[in-house]
């Protein structure tokens, strides 16, 4: 496997781990507000520190990154069921 492809996809898999852990463990008790989700979405996806800062090179940043995002789409998407009225929500604003 090519060297700079396996250290993004390290970089990924591990951007998309660290994230999911944090909103995880922000949201263990559940949540009832679509805002509160989308203010913690926006705030993981202003952090000035990268999700793996062991990771330096380009690729990897990238890698890393690709994977913060992929992790909140997931979890926005799971979340995003349980939440009363949230297609309501969407659809009114």
């Amino acid at each position: 496997m090519n060297r700079e492809f396996e250290q993004y996809r390290f970089a990924r898999i591990e951007g998309r781990n660290v994230t999911r852990a944090r909103l995880q463990s922000q949201f263990k008790d559940g949540i009832n507000d679509l805002d509160e989700l989308e203010k913690a979405i926006a705030l993981e996806l202003t952090m000035e520190a990268p999700c793996a800062p062991w990771r330096k090179s380009e690729i990897e940043q990238i890698g890393c990154r690709e994977g913060m995002r992929l992790a909140i789409h997931e979890f926005f998407g799971e979340l995003r069921r349980q939440i009363p009225g949230a297609d309501r929500h969407r659809s009114a604003g």
